[in-house]
Parts: C-alpha cells; structure tokens; sequence
C-alpha cells in the first residue's frame, strides 16, 4: 500500500492494519527451534538439581541471548552473541544488588539506557545485544539479592547463554551456503520481477541488501571457490541491474520502434527468473539430501538456453546482456560444481569486512553526539522511560513492577507509528496471552516436567513470529514469561493480572515520553530528501563526466568503481527517502500536500535514477563520447546541490532563507544523437525539480 492510499484509509486504520498484518517472510521456524532447544538443558539441570529458580535463570539468559542470533550471519553474529552474553551477565549482577536501593538503580538504569541507545550507532546487532543486556538489567532488578547470591544468579545466566552460542555454532557445518545462494538467488528474483513487470523508473532501491550482508560475512566453512563465484555472480547482479535499466529506457511507449527493446526484457526476465530459482533449488531438502550423502548437487531444472534476437551495430546492449545473462549462468554452474564437504576453519576469513565495518561505525560514531542526531534523541528517550517506568513502579508499589519500565523499553521505538503499534500490539497480546495461561493453569496443575516442555514450545512460538507479527509475538512471550514463573511457584493468575496491569502502563508511559520528547518523520524528511536529491546528482555528474571526449584514452576501471560507490549511495538515499515517506504517512498531524508533493520528488528523482542507470550501462560497452561532458556534469552537480539546500532548509519549518539563484545549464552543447537526447532527458529531469521542490516547500510551511 502506497502513502496516499494509507493517508486515504487514515492514519489510525494503517496502526491497526499494520499491526493485524503477518509477514510471511519474517517466520523464523528452524533458526525458532534451534533458539528454543537453548532453553532445555538449563530448566532440566535446574529442576534435576533442585535449583528451579536458577535454572529459570539460566533460561533467561538463554532466552535473551537467542534474539541476538537474528542479527548478523556469521562471525558478525558470533561476535554479537558474546558480547550481549557479556552484557547480560554483568547487568544480571549489577541489577541484583543495586535492586534495594532505589536511587542507585534509577542511576543505573539511566547509564544502561544511554548505553543501550547509542549502542544503535554501531548496527542492529549491536543495538540488539545492548538491548539484551537492559531487559535483563531490568528483570533482576527485581530481585534484590546479595553480593555472593547475585555472583552465582549472574553466572547461571552466562551459562545459559554461552549454551545458546554452542547451539549456534553446531549448526555452521549443516547450512554450508545456503543463506548466501538463497540470498544471492532472491537478487536475480527481484531482478526478473522487475523486468517482468514492464517498469517505467529505476529498480527498487533494496533489491541488492540481502546479498551484500550474506556474502559480506559468509560461513566460515563453506567452500572458497563457491563464495568466490557467489560474490562475483551479486557483483554481476549490479552489472545486470544498469543493463535493465537501459532496456527499460529503450521500450518506454508503445511504438514499433521499441518493441526489440520490450521481447528481450521478457526473455531477460525468463532467465534471470531461472537463475534465482536454481541457486534457492539447491538449498532445499532435495539437494541437501544429495550432498549428505556425498553426490554431487544437481538442480532439478536445467538452465535455457538465450535466444539472442538479431541485432545490429546499432543495438550492443543486446549483446551486452546476454553475454552478461552467459556469464550468470556459467557461475551458477560453478557454484553447483563446489565441494559439498565442510572447509577447515581459516581458509575462509573474511573478517578484514568485519574488522573495516567496526571501524567504520566507530569513525562515524562521533556524528551521532550532535544536537540534532536522531539516535541522540532516542537514546535520551531511553532513559527516561527506564527512569520514569521504575519509579511509577515503586511509586505505586507494584508487585513485580519491572515489568513497566522493560515493556516502555521494548515498545519505545524511534517514531510516532511504531511506538504505537508496538504499544497495541504488545498489550492486546499480553491480554490475550495472560488470560489464555491463567486459564489453562487454572483447569490443569501442571509438573515440572509438563512446564518445561510448553516452555520450549512457547519460546519456539516466540522467536518464530518475532519478526512476523509483534502481536503474536507479544501473545507467546507473554505466556511463556507466566510459565517460567509459575515453575519457580509463582501464582500464576496473579502475575498474569499484573503483567497485564504493568504492561499497559508501560506502554502509556512509552507513548508519553516520545510525545513529550518526539522524532517526527515530517521533520526528517526534507533531510532525507535533500540528501536523495543530492547523492542522485553526484551519481548523475559522475555518469556523465565519464563521456567527456578527454577521457577516451584513459583506463576507465577507478571510475567504473567510482561510479558504483556513488550508485550505492543514491540507492541507499532513495530508500531511505521512501521508508521516511512511509512512517510520515501515519503520523498525527501530516498534511496531505506534504506527502504528495514528497512522493511527486520521490518519483522524479527515481526517474532520473533509470536514466542515469540506463547511460551507466552504456559505459559497459564501446560508447560515443562528447565535448563539454564535464561542464555539463559540473552544472548537474551544482544544480542538485542548490536543490538539496533548499529542501533542508525545510525541515525547520520556518521560511527558508534566501539562497543563490539556481545554477545555469549549459545550452550550447547540441548533438543530434540519441544517446545524446538521453543526457539531455536527465538534465532535463533535474532541472523540472525546481517546481516540485517549490510546491513541496509551500505545503511544508503552510500554517
């Protein structure tokens, strides 16, 4: 559902829609399972020792450390999980002791909240495993023991959770590649759907994310060879993106002339259809029976054969796809050809990607320690949730009262619409999932034993719909937490009363601090526009510097990486433009204007995209060059740039300030080719920005 058609519904019916809405893709089943076996081992140590109290806690950190695990791949997902097994520990310490002293904790509370903010700074899964340890922080928090009894509590939470990262690593040798083919494949999928559907602007700004973060942290012991020919099939992919894109440009209208252009989209979309589906082919139960039993993988369809229509001199790209399609093919070949057997640890590092990522974040880490910054902000808003949940808590003498400051914590999110829908989500299934047990304990006296193994099957119904639907979730979690508590006595009916109580205060108080303290994505959104705007210019600058007739003697292999650099970036821009777009739709207050006149620039510049993607697959090939190129590049980047000035002199929404007069084009620089018309079509496509930005700027400010 687009923006306008959400804002037409209202942005009370989208909450509820999108909190309804189950996303299929996000079901984790198998990687559930494994997190929910994590819980095993401690509640059956606990229960065979006598020590069920410690084994629920061994389980807890078990339980926490699992959600980890969804963010990263490998080494990267390792790294996390230790980390946050650190973390938890130390705050399952640390809360434990600090619980009897109010002023103390609130202290503490506020210094793990700051911490687990900026944490956000370094990655999802860092902010993830900082999150972790503040939960758990929380939980102990209400247990108030000494210093000897915190030390054993904190270290029945290590062990719970290094069990879980043992879980993780026995699972290395079974999955070989399959997340990277899988990924690899989704991107030609994407790609074929793209050429199937007869587009009119740029490809999908996410088409290539989930290939760069598998191949950019691959398995360990896969085969070398194999992720060589994975990484250079996604590099391929990026390639092959350009080409569509100047097939695209060629088959616009309806007219005779195109129509080469549109019957070798169709059979480009057919194969690139059949190369994503053979790499998720071999990842399935078929191929893996195969390979345990040491044959070698085979696909189950067999690769067509490209039908190239006759082409002439005056129509290379033609042969540039198919030769590209070729080369696709041959890798896929390759990839089935690799060795099925687990590779010794070493031989597939790839932690230099990892090691220049941390360093990365940590360079860019001290931007985020600016008055403006988004991340700032939430993290303030962290604290005082934290801070004010616990002493509402103690103020009104809550029985297990942690519950209202670690429901504001997770349901706190950094805009108006997802803190809300968590806030509903969350309550209705802890509703729901409170009065299901308390129901249930009350018809049946369940074992030990009996709790142990609906624990496991709720926490596997917890890590499944965690990314799914935030409302079943918070109906398995809900339930399980009640379990776990009723195996150490705790009266079942009175802590689902409570938890119910608590979390609907938590998610008042949630909802409050972000009003009082709010990040509204309207007021993101000139940024965010200025920045797509900008970044699209640079890349479109960049494309056509590279016709300028002094560069046809030079190597063009920097600039072809150059270009690419500057490409990710624009796509990133754009995307980002678009999930902004989308949270703004749903906020209280937004006028109707703002969000056509940004969604008219949103498609303007997505236009622009396609065609400076479609001149990009020109330099693939022998290619016109032309005098003047660099001046005209200079003008496009110039032009972009006084337009992304302008629209960030939005976000304040006050009159902007006078700014210089738009930059001038270049007019003399007149060609009669087609390739030529193309470049001036984008130049044209920037400059009819101007009344874009100029409506958009007068609904922003509107009173």
């Amino acid at each position: 559902m687009t923006s306008r058609e959400r804002m037409k519904n209202g942005p009370w019916r989208a909450l509820l829609d999108d909190v309804a809405s189950i996303e299929r893709s996000g079901m984790a089943v198998s990687v559930g399972l494994r997190c929910a076996l994590g819980m095993l081992p401690p509640l059956i140590i606990g229960v065979a020792t006598g020590f069920v109290g410690d084994g629920v806690s061994a389980a807890v950190g078990a339980l926490v450390v699992g959600f980890v695990s969804f963010e990263g791949r490998y080494r990267s997902t390792l790294r996390n999980m230790l980390l946050a097994s650190i973390g938890v520990t130390i705050s399952a310490f640390v809360g434990a002791i600090a619980a009897p002293h109010l002023v103390v904790l609130l202290i503490v509370l506020a210094i793990w909240g700051l911490l687990g903010g900026l944490a956000g700074a370094f990655g999802p899964g860092m902010s993830m495993a900082a999150m972790q340890a503040v939960e758990v922080l929380v939980v102990f928090s209400a247990l108030g023991m000494g210093v000897q009894s915190s030390i054993v509590q904190a270290f029945w939470v290590l062990g719970g959770a290094l069990f879980q990262i043992i879980l993780l690593l026995l699972t290395w040798p079974t999955r070989r590649l399959d997340g990277e083919m899988a990924s690899v494949g989704e991107v030609y999928r994407r790609l074929a759907s793209y050429a199937r559907s007869m587009p009119q602007t740029a490809p999908p700004a996410d088409q290539l994310t989930s290939g760069a973060d598998w191949l950019g942290d691959p398995n360990p012991l896969g085969d070398p060879s194999a992720i060589v020919a994975l990484k250079e099939l996604f590099q391929l992919a990026q390639d092959i993106r350009l080409s569509l894109s100047a097939l695209v440009f060629e088959s616009r209208g309806n007219g005779e002339e195109n129509r080469w252009a549109v019957e070798f989209l169709r059979q480009s979309a057919a194969i690139l259809g059949v190369i994503g589906d053979q790499l998720s082919l071999s990842t399935s139960l078929r191929a893996k029976v195969h390979l345990w039993s040491r044959r070698r993988r085979s696909f189950v369809a067999a690769l067509p054969q490209l039908e190239i229509p006759d082409v002439d001199d005056s129509k290379p790209l033609l042969g540039l796809i198919a030769r590209q399609l070729q080369r696709a093919m041959d890798l896929v070949g390759q990839v089935s050809d690799a060795s099925p057997h687990v590779v010794l640890p070493g031989l597939n590092r790839g932690q230099g990607a990892l090691d220049e990522s941390v360093r990365r974040r940590l360079r860019g880490f001290r931007k985020i320690l600016t008055s403006d910054s988004e991340l700032l902000f939430h993290a303030g808003r962290l604290v005082l949730v934290l801070v004010v949940g616990t002493y509402l808590a103690h103020a009104f003498s809550l029985r297990n009262g942690y519950w209202v400051p670690m429901t504001a914590a997770v349901v706190l999110q950094g805009d108006f619409s997802g803190t809300v829908q968590r806030g509903l989500a969350r309550l209705g299934g802890t509703l729901i999932g409170a009065v299901a047990v308390t129901e249930l304990a009350a018809l049946v006296v369940p074992s030990h034993g009996i709790l142990i193994v609906v624990i496991v099957l709720l926490t596997w119904g917890t890590y499944a719909t965690y990314r799914a639907n935030y409302f079943l979730y918070s109906i398995f979690l809900t339930s399980d937490v009640v379990a776990m508590f009723a195996m150490i006595g705790s009266p079942v009916g009175t802590t689902a009363q409570e938890r119910a109580v608590a979390t609907a205060l938590g998610g008042v108080v949630a909802i409050a601090v972000f009003l009082l303290w709010p990040t509204w994505r309207r007021r993101l959104l000139p940024g965010a526009l200025a920045s797509m705007v900008r970044t699209q210019g640079a890349y479109a600058g960049g494309v056509l510097r590279a016709f300028d007739i002094s560069l046809v003697d030079e190597s063009d292999a920097a600039g072809v990486e150059e270009l690419r650099v500057l490409s990710v970036s624009a796509r990133s821009a754009r995307q980002l433009a678009a999930t902004l777009l989308e949270g703004m739709s749903t906020e209280p207050g937004t006028q109707q204007e703002a969000v056509s006149t940004a969604g008219a620039i949103l498609s303007q510049v997505n236009f622009c995209a396609l065609l400076a993607l479609a001149l990009n697959a020109e330099l693939l090939h022998e290619h016109q060059f032309f005098t003047g190129m660099i001046e005209l590049s200079d003008a496009v980047v110039a032009l972009s740039s006084y337009q992304a000035d302008r629209l960030a002199s939005f976000g304040s929404l006050s009159d902007p300030e006078e700014t210089v007069q738009p930059p001038s084009i270049p007019t003399d620089l007149v060609v009669s080719t087609e390739l030529y018309q193309q470049i001036l079509d984008l130049v044209g496509g920037f400059q009819e920005l101007d009344v874009l930005i100029e409506q958009y700027g007068s609904a922003v400010l509107m009173r």
